[in-house]
């Protein structure tokens, strides 16, 4: 049972400094946990979950700062306990007046785009290897692409090497979320990002959606963004 209300509580903090860290963009402390979140533990005891997180490999501690942040793995970790929960869908409006698929895939990635905050994609799978992307200004609002080489890398990637994105999108035509964190995506262009991608697939059409953004992107808001976009492709180009 012990085991058990260790394991719990570790989870609790490591998701409650994941989330903090996501929203701040600042080393998380156990003092600012207790305080923002008037936790049942002490200071102390806080810490000391920390500490053992830290050992394990899913914080890293910022040696001019009290605080940690997540790892690559804690990342990781975070979306393996995200898995679990429901996302409530948002209600959206989306004009399918377009007359080519192409088309109203691009409108889908626009809307999707502004739902989330972050860059978004999408594909078909018949044609030419072809990506759509819109919401490349929310780029510059995160810190992490402050660093001029890494956004010059990553529209490289968006203009020059569109293959290797597009290969990325169709590695799983089902559609569930699959959640791609660092180093899983592949790329060394993005490899301090995540990406979060679904399949879709309505009549015999299969096409690809996607949201590329820091590892420290707000992961419950881009998989909530994405199925709601899925669900209304779904209901408008089925009536077509």
């Amino acid at each position: 049972m012990r085991h058990i209300d260790t394991k719990k509580r570790e989870e609790e903090i490591l998701q409650l400094v994941v989330e903090s860290y996501i929203k701040e963009s600042n080393p998380i402390s156990s003092g600012y946990l207790c305080q923002r979140f008037k936790l049942p533990y002490s200071s102390a005891t806080v810490r000391n979950v920390m500490e053992s997180l830290e050992k394990r490999g899913f914080l890293s501690h910022i040696h001019t700062s009290s605080g940690r942040v997540p790892t690559e793995e804690g990342f990781r970790k975070y979306v393996k306990m995200l898995r679990k929960k429901q996302f409530k869908e948002r209600k959206i409006k989306m004009d399918l007046s377009a007359r080519s698929i192409e088309e109203i895939i691009l409108k889908a990635v626009d809307i999707l785009a502004n739902l989330s905050g972050y860059l978004s994609l999408g594909a078909l799978s018949f044609g030419r290897e072809k990506v759509l992307f819109r919401g490349t200004r929310f780029i510059f609002e995160q810190p992490e692409f402050e660093d001029l080489e890494k956004a010059r890398a990553l529209f490289y990637l968006l203009e020059v090497k569109i293959s290797i994105l597009y290969k990325l999108l169709f590695s799983s035509l089902d559609e569930h979320i699959n959640i791609l964190v660092g180093d899983e995506i592949g790329a060394k262009e993005i490899s301090d990002c995540s990406l979060v991608i679904s399949g879709l697939q309505i009549k015999k059409i299969e096409a690809s959606l996607a949201l590329l953004g820091p590892m420290r992107m707000d992961y419950a808001r881009a998989i909530s963004s994405i199925c709601t976009v899925r669900r209304k492709l779904k209901e408008l180009i089925g009536e077509r």
